[in-house]
Order: structure tokens, then C-alpha cells, then sequence
């Protein structure tokens, strides 16, 4: 992973380039290795914010990655268009034709190119008068993509990234996928970045694939792993945090190098660290410190209002629903429990029911809410996810077991439920709360 300045500051300001190698298979080689493979469809899957396009970024070379959004795709045809127009050629062509005509008063006449010809051999003109009239026509025609394509980066080291399938339509997924089976066959060498949940989507709209796609899955970074991110990058830029301090950041960084980096960047903007300094600054994050760093990184992942519906859950008919103590002086209901016990504690990105429940069971001063009403409380939360962001996967549950399992998604909604002050707004007394959104049937 990069230092986590490099992606915010400019080169004139931070002219040292750090690379974080991750722990465990080496992705890098695997990934060559794929590559290197004739004919062969990449596909990478790993979670949100997870340093999936850094990694390919590194393993092939900026300068050899034409990346394509899955976002700006609805066919084939636009996945090359993208692709062309990085490579600086137009993705379409005009073309004009024009046709005369001419009409004459008395006996008969014709005209090609506008040059009126002889209707005898005698040479002479067979019209007493004429009129001409033009017709101009510009035609559009779209290069052909994939061929224009092949022809300048086939067999050579340049990798196109198609990065967020998922976010093609479906009934556009298909015909994406025959392009790119298409191109591996041609020589075109192809990534296709996906999350967890989503990375058998290639291959299940077109199971041709199967056999000429080679998987590589990534994960969630461990706190150790993120923790080098400060312990390389600090120094480059002057700074001295003790490593049980970096450890801490690592923790509250849900896994996320990307959110790393963020946290480190406030830690700098807190400090007045705008570039390299010349001399070492020693820094100590005392809890009031680091909390006011946290709410900052906050502010880059609002989920307020996604939150803020989920605590209200959806309306409610005929009994109201009960309130329980819990442990940060506020009351609430069975949503707020389940909120509040995602929160709690270290941040953990998937909760099987036990797990969950011996949380609630710790936020929770008195009683509990009952079995019945917790996976309810979550599937609802599943839903509102769903309904306020219904193209991004952020909070799941999965109750196809016996019991159960909430999951996080995307670590930028937990951290966000941890380090905003969101909760605690929400258990305020209702005059003190500002206006909340309408919650969701």
C-alpha cells in the first residue's frame, strides 16, 4: 500500500514514494503469474476500500493500466469506447457525403456529381434549363473497439481493469463478459475487480469462462498489517508516534488501508504537517486528541442519514416498542441495542447471533430485547441499507443458518457508527435531536 500522503499531497510536496507489503501469499506474483498467462481473465476479488487497485497498480505499472469503471459501462461497446479513449483515439467517426441533382424545364436531363451529361451522341445538351439542388448527410459509425484495440496493446504489457463489474447492469453483464473473453483470446490481458459477495459474477454470465479465469482473492488488512502504513509513512515525513499509538489507529481503521491512510493524514493535518519537515516531531495522542482526529476522519464517510434510519427503523403499528437502559446512559429500543452493540467494542466487520447477542447483552444495563425481535431488528437493517444505498452493499444479514450472521460491508459504515458522534446525537432527548429523516417502511 502507498504512504498514505502520496494520495493526497503532491510530489513536490511529499517526494518520497513508500510501498506497504501485505503478510501472508505473496499477491503480487500470484497476480503476475495470472497475468502472464495466455488467454487468461484475471479476476480479483476482495472487500471495499481494501487496496485492491493499488495492488495491480504496483504488480503491472501505472503506466501500463488503463483502468475502466464498471460504473460507465452498459455494453461491450462502451467498455471499449472507455478503453480507446484512453489510449487518445476517438471513440466515434464522422463522415459526409453529398449528392446534386438537376432538374430541367423541357426534354430530359440528369446530373452525377453535379456535372450535367450529354443524352446523345451528338453532344449537345437535351435541356433548355436547369435547376441544381445539394444534399449534405454526416453519418456517425463507431470505430470497432476491440479490433482498433487488439491491434495497438495485443500481446503487449498493457492490462485493462474493469473495475467494478457488479456495477454493470445485468442485462448488460453478458454481452460484457463475451467482449471480455473475447479480448483474453485476442491477447488482451484483463483484470476484473469485484467484491467478495459479488466474484463469481463473470463467470455466471458467461460459463465459458469457466476454466480461462484465474481467481485471486484479497481480504480485510489486520491491524498489524495496517499498522505499517504509519510506522513507514510517519517517519518519512518527520513524525514520531509510538507504536502502541499507530497500533491504536490500526484497530480503528476497520481493516481498510484507504482508511488508514485518511486517519493518518488528520494526524498530520492536527499536528500543522503539510510537508516533510527537516526535524523530528515526537507526537502523543492523548484520548481527547485522538477522539477529536477519529470524528474528523469521520466527516469523509457520512452515513448520517443511512444511521439515522436505522435508529428510528421503520414505523411502527399499533404497539409501541419497548425501551431498555443501556450502558452509555441513554434508553432505546431493539435498534438502537443492535446499533449500539455494533459499535461497541473492537471492530469487528462480521457478528455471528452469539457473538451479537453477548453484546447486546453488555450494552444492555437491564433486560435484553427478545430472540424474535433482534433478527427481525436486523433484517430491517439489511433492508434500510439496501433502500437508502441500494447500489452499494454496506450492512448485510444472513440468516440462511440456524442463527445467523450481521455482516459489514464496506468499513467506512463502522468506523463511521464508532468514531462519529452520530449515536450519541441519536439518544439524545427527542428536543434536543435535530430533525431526522422519515424512516423507511
Amino acid at each position: 500500500m502507498k504512504l498514505f500522503a502520496v494520495d493526497v499531497f503532491t510530489p513536490n510536496d511529499f517526494p518520497t514514494f513508500t510501498y506497504v507489503t501485505r503478510q501472508g501469499p505473496d499477491l503480487e506474483q500470484r497476480l503476475s503469474d495470472a497475468l502472464a498467462t495466455p488467454k487468461i481473465v484475471v479476476s480479483i476479488s476482495g472487500p471495499s476500500k481494501s487496496g485492491k487497485t493499488v495492488l495491480i497498480e504496483k504488480t503491472v505499472g501505472k503506466d501500463n493500466m488503463i483502468a475502466v469503471s464498471g460504473a460507465e459501462v452498459r455494453s461491450g461497446t462502451d467498455l471499449w469506447a472507455r478503453v480507446f479513449a484512453w489510449m487518445g483515439g476517438p471513440a466515434t467517426v464522422a463522415s459526409q457525403s453529398s449528392s446534386q441533382t438537376a432538374h430541367r424545364s423541357g426534354g430530359e436531363a440528369g446530373a452525377k456529381g453535379g456535372i450535367p451529361f450529354l443524352a446523345d451522341a451528338s453532344g449537345k445538351l437535351s435541356y433548355d434549363q436547369t435547376r441544381t439542388s445539394a444534399d449534405t448527410r454526416t453519418e456517425t459509425e463507431t470505430v470497432d473497439g476491440l479490433g482498433a484495440i487488439v491491434k495497438e496493446i495485443g500481446n503487449s504489457e498493457f492490462v485493462v481493469l474493469l473495475d467494478d463489474f457488479h456495477y454493470i447492469p445485468k442485462e448488460a453483464q453478458g454481452e460484457v463478459a463475451k467482449q471480455i473473453k473475447a479480448a483474453a483470446e485476442r491477447g488482451i490481458r484483463i483484470c476484473v475487480a469485484t467484491v467478495p459477495h459479488r466474484a463469481d459474477d463473470v463467470v455466471r454470465t458467461n460459463h465459458e469462462l469457466r476454466g480461462r479465469l484465474a481467481q485471486i482473492d484479497t481480504m480485510f488488512w489486520t491491524s498489524t498489517e495496517l499498522q505499517q502504513i504509519a510506522e513507514v509513512g510517519f517517519p518519512k515525513l518527520g513524525i514520531d508516534l509510538p507504536p502502541h499509538q499507530a497500533a491504536r489507529l490500526a484497530k480503528e481503521a476497520c481493516g481498510s488501508p484507504q482508511l488508514m491512510q485518511r486517519i493518518c493524514l488528520d494526524v498530520c493535518f492536527a499536528f500543522n504537517v503539510r510537508k516533510e519537515r527537516s526535524d523530528l516531531l515526537k507526537v502523543e495522542l492523548d484520548p481527547a486528541r485522538l477522539q477529536s482526529i477519529l470524528e474528523q476522519s469521520s466527516t469523509h464517510a457520512d452515513f448520517g442519514a443511512m444511521v439515522a434510519n436505522m435508529h428510528q427503523g421503520p414505523k411502527t403499528r399499533g404497539t409501541e416498542r419497548r425501551l431498555h437502559q443501556l450502558i452509555d446512559g441513554t434508553e432505546g429500543d431493539v435498534y438502537r441495542v443492535v446499533l449500539l452493540a455494533l459499535a461497541y467494542g473492537s471492530p469487528d466487520m462480521s457478528l455471528p447471533y452469539p457473538a451479537l447477542m453477548q453484546r447486546i447483552e453488555t450494552v444492555c444495563k437491564g433486560d435484553t430485547p427478545s430472540a424474535s425481535s433482534i433478527v427481525q431488528a436486523c433484517r430491517q437493517i439489511d433492508m434500510i441499507a439496501k433502500r437508502v444505498a441500494p447500489t452499494e452493499r454496506v450492512v448485510e444479514w444472513d440468516d440462511h443458518d440456524l442463527t445467523g450472521t450481521l455482516t459489514v460491508v464496506n468499513p467506512y459504515f463502522l468506523f463511521y457508527l464508532r468514531a462519529s458522534r452520530k449515536l450519541e446525537a441519536l439518544g439524545a432527548r427527542p428536543s434536543d435531536q435535530d430533525e431526522l429523516p422519515l424512516p423507511l417502511d
